[in-house]
């Protein structure tokens, strides 16, 4: 008589289940990552690694500005806007363009948030702008001043020499700690 098949339980971990592993990121798209195949002994869950980012400029610079007593706090840069939101450390981009919110009011077109180290934004050029002002929010807010001859942090135009070759106005620069 031959030997009966042995029966493997619902539980029990299949032998050398293939996994697929996200462990590479993509050249075309450095958000995406490439699967790869694995083989494992027990299969476990992966969560796919997010990127990591570093947008810890930003949010310190206007963390300064709140600590110093600035109310309205926002900080401008040539291709967007940073406000703060209520939440501890999380900011909202938006970009310089205007629409009639759902309130029948003009405000600036949202993009999305950012924290010190993770963000919603879609778009990578507008990721790798964020973090390039990240690195130097200052020298970023400045060239937006010189180049359109308002103040970076309240938006006011300035009219000083020293203001203007500085990008911000005496108020903000004091405000912010510059």
């Amino acid at each position: 008589m031959p030997p009966k098949p042995i029966q493997k339980s619902a539980q029990a971990p299949s032998a050398l289940a293939p996994i697929i592993v996200y462990t590479e990121r993509s050249e075309a798209n450095p958000l995406r990552f490439k699967p790869k195949v694995s083989i494992m002994r027990h299969p476990i869950i992966r969560h796919t690694a997010r990127a990591s980012y570093d947008f810890s400029g930003i949010v310190n610079a206007i963390q300064e500005a709140k600590n110093n007593g600035k109310k309205r706090i926002m900080m401008r840069f040539e291709d967007f806007i940073v406000k703060p939101s209520k939440y501890e450390g999380k900011m909202y981009i938006f970009s310089h363009e205007k629409e009639v919110n759902q309130w029948g009011t003009l405000s600036n077109v949202y993009l999305g948030w950012i924290t010190r180290d993770n963000t919603n934004l879609s778009e990578l050029a507008l990721i790798k702008k964020v973090q390039d002002a990240a690195k130097d929010p200052y020298a970023a807010a400045k060239l937006y001043g010189q180049n359109t001859g308002t103040c970076s942090c309240c938006g006011l135009e300035l009219t000083n020499s020293l203001s203007i070759k500085l990008g911000i106005g005496p108020i903000c620069r004091e405000k912010f700690g510059l």
